[in-house]
């Protein structure tokens, strides 16, 4: 059904197969969800907010990027150019040059993460539909 030489070498490289997944992508998905919702609940600082909001999405770029290059999925590929440049454009927020809230951000951070799967899902659907045809 699936080549397995071709795919398993990859597959072992990709970070999200490993334990590192956890402090990778959770624990900053974990803390984006903590500062937003602190937020809005008036315990958290907006400055504090955006400070925690920009670092993850620095954080979870950066991991996708190193993991795109390790493994070639698509969506880490696309993750690793918007989220590091999304920082920067949090990195402005914080410093007075732009202004919106950090809930338009964080709605950013969560568009982007589905909006990137969209393409390696039509790619999995091509896929499966060439390894058909094969039979």
């Amino acid at each position: 059904m699936f080549d397995r030489k071709s795919s398993s070498p990859r597959k072992r490289q990709d970070l999200v197969c490993t334990p590192a997944a956890l402090w990778l992508w959770c624990l900053p998905i974990g803390l984006v969800i903590f500062a937003t919702s602190g937020w809005h609940g008036y315990q958290l600082p907006a400055t504090m907010t955006g400070i925690i909001v920009t670092i993850v999405t620095a954080w979870m770029g950066v991991a996708c990027y190193v993991n795109g290059r390790r493994c070639g999925r698509t969506h880490c590929k696309i993750d690793g150019i918007l989220l590091p440049l999304l920082s920067l454009v949090g990195v402005l927020n914080l410093l007075g040059v732009t202004a919106f809230g950090w809930n338009a951000y964080s709605e950013a951070v969560w568009i982007i993460l589905m909006i990137s799967f969209v393409p390696e899902f039509f790619g999995l659907i091509q896929q499966l539909r060439r390894d058909r045809e094969v039979r």
